[in-house]
């Protein structure tokens, strides 16, 4: 007897500790950033068609009549309801919309029923991701108070007519089932209240044993005896189980009303309500989409009890039983579509939570995702990866990483791990360390032309034969890609056809550690070794490392932690955390442009040429090639976007690819994919600009052979007078003329 009494008070303290403490673990939602609509945003029609299906919008043949439908006509026309949200800056209502596109632009935004204009418009996000607990359950909680009547009514009419006159356990309805099974000779028929169901549920398991029986019997009579029938129903509505979405159960009848139907409990009929309640008997063997004629049958033996009950009359009855099952096309799932981004917002968020909290607190996680950015990127890696591998000693071993962020403030846009893009495993975007080569010199380069009373764009170089002789005896001789030594070159040269002597030379007459510095001020966090061979990028960083430092020049010297997360809220929509953007001028703005207008003539004259004839916007950037052609990097940006490549191989042999001939070839094809804004190269207030001599790099005249026009600052050394040796033809009529 004790022994019983002692067992009796651990399921009493059992139940309470659960039932007072958090019953649910409940995953945390990450969303896409929202899309925002304003007349000539760059949009086309399959992007938006795209983004539309993304977040889970129906396409319908009419005009539509309810939120999370849309209709395209024409191609360039969609009239769409949206449905409300709750932003981290607050509700945002349903709106009815219309939108007009022209060409690859937004043309005009209107209220649908009344063509008013709408200067900006705010379409609710995707949800991309969850963050599930281990045992992958899915639920959104809801009130008692909030759902409706009759759904509690048909419920109970199916499962637990006597909910409300039991203590937990009801034996008519034991010695009914009893006598139903025996008459038909197998069990067709339960006893178990929903009291011992949610007992079922949350504490035990699934066997068929006469013990788990007595502890569900005990255990609901403790219930009970605590908790009034309010709790319990509100608890059973959001426990049970319901559906299967990939790997993630569906819990709870909120949840299943989005999944099943794509819209909210409260807008549910009756024949809807209906099916929800018949899949309790078994969410598996019902289940509408896999099985619909059993789930219609069902759904029709629930109604008929709505009958019996008086939930619905005898009319209602004969209409509900003729309609279909309406439900809704299966929106695109809320697995992870994208893990490597998801890999790099779980780790930000491990800044302010823990993975418990992450996995059970049920938080609302807005991020910078863009997926008409990732959708390109995916396309990109998918398609020219395997072309570089028929040119390269590499079929089926190269690996890449894609990095995509805005340009102006570093929120990460896209992000690819994996050549397969929604591969889960080795994240080489954020793990790979590799040798980042050429991509380095722009810092090199940047930290010289801080010092303008030394160092300008047509500074002399040395680019001869270099030995350099280190502590240990041993000698350092860097060649350049050619094998080749040009003597005098003018800073912008050496830079604009990466020439590894001179860059080298530069980088120890500059100092070390200032290079080392100006790394550290770029964004680079990681230490850089001080040796001389880190002036060729001889020392490991990861893409994201270098989409640090890039982002820093493409802001014109204004340095943006690249973040994946706008905010956080809690299960109730309260805002938790805001992260806001984080902008320091941490490089001299004047030095950024100097330096990006040399990158950009690096696409139209330099190692990455190639873009003068493959792109039709305006960019700047650098290649990068390692040793025995290991690591092929390209780093990039236009005015808005800054993207960086690589392409390599995991066990670090030869790729055959420089960084023209792979990483460049998967970020032109890119960036052909998105919009982009023409990079502006505004000289700063002050800034000179003079025709130069390519040869002796002294002050020359427009028109005369062999000159290039060149920006200087302000107390720039003074320059050297050029001799102007032959004159362009017309360009001497034209200053005749003039």
């Amino acid at each position: 007897m004790l022994i019983a009494s002692l067992y009796v008070i651990y399921l009493d303290f059992k139940i309470t500790a659960a039932f007072e403490g958090k019953i649910w673990s409940l995953p945390s939602h990450v969303y896409a950033r929202p899309l925002e609509l304003f007349v000539d945003k760059p949009l086309s029609a399959s992007q938006l068609e795209h983004e539309l299906k993304l977040t889970g919008y129906r396409q319908v043949e009419q005009i539509p009549t309810r939120p999370g439908e849309y209709r395209q006509w024409k191609n360039q026309h969609f009239e769409l309801i949206t449905r409300p949200f709750q932003f981290w800056d607050g509700e945002q209502k349903s709106q009815a919309l219309r939108i007009d596109l022209a060409g690859e632009k937004i043309y005009g935004i209107y209220e649908l029923y009344t063509r008013k204009e709408m200067p900006l418009v705010r379409l609710e996000p995707a949800r991309i991701a969850g963050i599930y607990p281990a045992k992958a359950q899915d639920r959104q909680l809801l009130k008692l108070e909030e759902v409706p009547e009759y759904l509690v009514l048909a419920l109970l009419a199916v499962e637990d007519r006597r909910f409300y006159q039991h203590w937990g356990i009801d034996p008519r309805s034991i010695g009914r089932a009893l006598l139903a099974n025996i008459s038909a000779g197998g069990t067709v028929q339960g006893g178990s209240t929903l009291t011992q169901q949610l007992v079922k549920n949350l504490f035990l398991s699934s066997e068929r044993k006469l013990s788990r029986k007595l502890n569900e019997a005990i255990m609901a009579l403790l219930l009970e005896m605590h908790y009034d029938k309010a709790l319990i129903l509100e608890t059973y509505l959001n426990e049970v189980y319901l559906g299967q979405d990939g790997a993630n159960a569906i819990h709870g009848f909120a949840l299943a009303s989005h999944y099943y139907f794509d819209k909210p409990l409260q807008k549910l009929s009756k024949d809807q309500i209906a099916l929800l309640v018949g899949l309790v008997k078994g969410a598996s063997w019902y289940d509408p989409r896999r099985n619909p004629e059993r789930a219609l049958q069902r759904r029709n033996q629930v109604l008929a009890s709505m009958l019996e009950q008086n939930v619905i009359n005898a009319a209602q009855l004969a209409r509900y039983q003729q309609k279909p099952l309406g439900i809704a096309p299966k929106s695109y799932s809320s697995g992870n579509r994208y893990p490597a981004f998801i890999d790099l917002v779980k780790r930000q968020l491990r800044k302010d939570y823990d993975d418990e909290d992450l996995q059970s607190s049920g938080l609302r996680i807005f991020t910078t995702l863009d997926p008409v950015a990732q959708r390109a990127a995916e396309k990109s890696v998918i398609k020219v990866i395997p072309q570089l591998e028929r040119y390269s000693a590499s079929a089926d071993a190269l690996q890449t990483a894609v990095i995509v962020a805005s340009a102006e403030n570093g929120e990460v846009q896209a992000l690819i791990g994996d050549r397969n893009p929604r591969f889960p495993g080795f994240n080489r975007s954020l793990d790979a360390v590799r040798q980042v080569g050429s991509l380095i010199k722009p810092a090199i380069y940047l930290a010289a032309l801080q010092q303008p009373g030394k160092y300008h764009l047509a500074s002399k170089l040395d680019d001869s034969p270099l030995h350099l002789k280190a502590s240990d005896g041993k000698v350092w001789s860097p060649q350049n890609y050619d094998k080749k030594f040009t003597g005098d070159i003018l800073l912008y040269q050496a830079l604009l056809q990466s020439r590894n002597i001179p860059t080298v030379r530069l980088g120890l007459d500059v100092g070390l550690a200032d290079i080392v510095r100006t790394l550290k001020n770029l964004g680079v966090v990681k230490d850089v070794p001080p040796y001389p061979s880190m002036t060729l990028g001889a020392f490991n960083l990861s893409p994201l490392d270098v989409a640090e430092m890039y982002q820093t020049l493409a802001a014109k010297g204004f340095h943006s932690p690249l973040r994946a997360i706008r905010a956080v809220l809690g299960p109730e929509g309260r805002p938790l955390n805001r992260y806001p953007l984080q902008l320091e001028q941490s490089i001299n703005p004047d030095a950024v442009y100097l330096l990006n207008s040399v990158l950009h003539q690096v696409t139209q004259a330099g190692t990455a040429s190639a873009l003068k004839n493959n792109l039709n916007t305006a960019v700047a950037g650098k290649t990068g090639t390692t040793d025995d052609l290991r690591d092929s990097w390209f780093a990039g940006f236009s005015e808005d976007r800054v993207t960086v490549v690589w392409v390599g191989r995991d066990d670090n042999q030869n790729t055959g690819l420089t960084g023209s001939t792979g990483a460049l070839k998967v970020w032109t094809d890119l960036m052909n994919r998105l919009p982009l804004e023409n990079i502006q190269l505004t000289p700063p207030e002050g800034v000179r600009k003079h025709w130069i001599d390519s040869e002796t790099g002294g002050i020359s005249e427009k028109g005369c052979a062999g000159t290039v026009e060149l920006a200087f600052l302000p107390n720039t050394v003074s320059l050297p007078r050029a001799e102007c040796k032959s004159r362009n033809i017309l360009d001497a009529l034209k200053d005749l003329f003039d």
